[in-house]
């Protein structure tokens, strides 16, 4: 693997005050990310091998109406795979089957099993360790702009470990990963 350095770009207003970063950014492993962008404000932290990851999220695009619904719509923007564990807040996560990513308005996740709970339109998801609640990548900060992936490299990249955000410029944001950002201000 190769150290891949990318364009940056600025989140106008997303980080309102910004007291402490990870002295001189982070690596972060690429191999597992499905989207195109890592987007400022996106949640990182170590993974099992000790080395930094995305905290994967995503957003409901419409309601679900069913609990026994194994198909989900998500907002394109996230890195989600198939084989990833996807819940909620409220969900405990279950195995994605596949990715369809055809439609321009949102992703279709297949799932093994149902969620087995209704959920509304824009409920934040988060990728889980396995049919449980906790993330597979505990966050430790937020990935300070917006930069391209590139393709079978790591990435280098700035993290915020302590600020104050404007939540509502920020990426999908479940609970459960804000609470574990334990020098995040959300306003």
């Amino acid at each position: 693997m190769k150290l891949h350095i990318t364009e940056s770009y600025p989140s106008p207003g997303l980080f309102m005050h910004t007291l402490a970063d990870l002295s001189g950014g982070v690596t972060i492993t690429t191999e597992v990310l499905g989207g195109a962008k890592l987007i400022a404000g996106t949640p990182i932290g170590k993974d099992s091998l000790g080395r930094y990851a995305v905290v994967k999220t995503a957003r409901t695009s419409t309601t679900l109406t069913s609990a026994s619904a194994t198909e989900i719509k998500i907002a394109k923007g996230h890195h989600f795979l198939p084989g990833d564990y996807i819940a909620a807040d409220t969900a405990k996560g279950q195995k994605i089957k596949t990715v369809n990513k055809q439609n321009p308005e949102y992703d279709l996740l297949t799932l093994e099993t149902a969620l087995a709970v209704e959920l509304p339109k824009e409920t934040p998801l988060f990728q889980s360790k396995g049919n449980d609640l906790l993330p597979k990548v505990t966050p430790v900060a937020l990935a300070s702009y917006t930069c391209l992936v590139p393709m079978r490299d790591d990435l280098f990249c700035a993290a915020w470990v302590s600020c104050v955000v404007s939540e509502a410029l920020m990426p999908p944001m479940p609970k459960t990963i804000k609470d574990a950002l334990k020098g995040v201000i959300f306003l």
